[in-house]
């Protein structure tokens, strides 16, 4: 398998009510993902020593939350991300788990929002649907979850369903 070229931070707070870290990406053009809910990350750099530097620079840059390394709870094997007509991204997810929902400082060229998630928003099927994505026939859906804003789909999407094990969820029409 190829080397992956990006990574993101999954940040699991346990709060009194368990939460993750989303983000919305800036609009930017040529960006596949831009206005789109998703977690912190980007690509790596020629500087990153590893893919857990990576994940770790993207946070702190785009959310203003620094973690340090001892707060990993897995890394996960790489994940696909398609990018549309640009082909396929090879991402490598890290699981970081604080006690504590932490206030994000935004870097607005990245980040125009970031919103602490309930997981249980986040398993409640009500939420779950089928739509149409942006930039696609109308007629070709994704499952998908109710945020405000943008519905949360795609690559978080698989990430998060995957974490949650939410496979099991019917997504309604």
């Amino acid at each position: 398998m190829a080397e992956p070229e990006a990574a993101v931070a999954i940040v699991h707070a346990r709060g009194p009510a368990e939460s993750v870290l989303l983000m919305r990406r800036a609009e930017r053009e040529g960006d596949p993902w831009s206005g789109h809910w998703s977690l912190p990350g980007g690509r790596r750099e020629p500087e990153d020593p590893d893919l857990l530097h990576t994940a770790l620079r993207e946070l702190a840059e785009e959310c203003g939350i620094h973690l340090a390394r001892e707060q990993l709870e897995a890394a996960w094997p790489p994940t696909p991300a398609r990018r549309g007509a640009g082909g396929v991204l090879l991402v490598a997810p890290f699981l970081f788990r604080v006690e504590h929902e932490q206030p994000a400082v935004l870097d607005l060229r990245e980040a125009v929002e970031a919103l602490w998630v309930p997981l249980s928003v986040l398993r409640d099927p009500a939420r779950h649907a089928l739509r149409p994505a942006p930039g696609m026939p109308p007629e070709m859906r994704f499952a998908s979850i109710d945020l405000p804003g943008p519905p949360l789909w795609g690559f978080t999407y698989r990430l998060i369903s995957e974490w949650l094990r939410l496979s099991s969820v019917e997504p309604g029409a």
